[in-house]
């Protein structure tokens, strides 16, 4: 009797790791879509300041980049598998934004 393989299924709210693609911008349906979320969701996020759209002129039209999408979709994962509130992922986001600043200032001034 043999045994079908069954393919490695990655889990739906994996995250995957990407590099993002400098100066392309994506709508927020279109960015709703990739991160698999209502657009509801990253306009809440958008206010709460988890995330931040480029505006497009000269409506000032919403747009993503992949790294804002990729923000969604950490956001989501955090919040369905561990439960994190809004403020918490603010809190959180916050730090880490400053943990980047202090690594930039310390390389650039180990580099003097």
């Amino acid at each position: 009797m043999s045994k079908k393989s069954v393919p490695d299924i990655q889990p739906p709210l994996a995250l995957e790791l990407f590099q993002p693609k400098p100066n392309v911008f994506y709508s927020l349906d279109a960015a709703a879509h990739l991160a698999g979320v209502p657009r509801r969701s990253i306009l809440i996020y958008c206010r709460a300041g988890l995330v931040r759209p480029v505006l497009q002129p000269p409506y000032e039209m919403m747009v993503f980049t992949e790294e804002a999408i990729h923000a969604i979709r950490r956001i989501e994962h955090l919040r369905a598998v561990h439960g994190v509130g809004l403020a918490w992922l603010k809190a959180m986001f916050d730090l880490l934004e400053e943990v980047e600043h202090l690594r930039a200032e310390l390389r650039f001034l180990r580099n003097r």
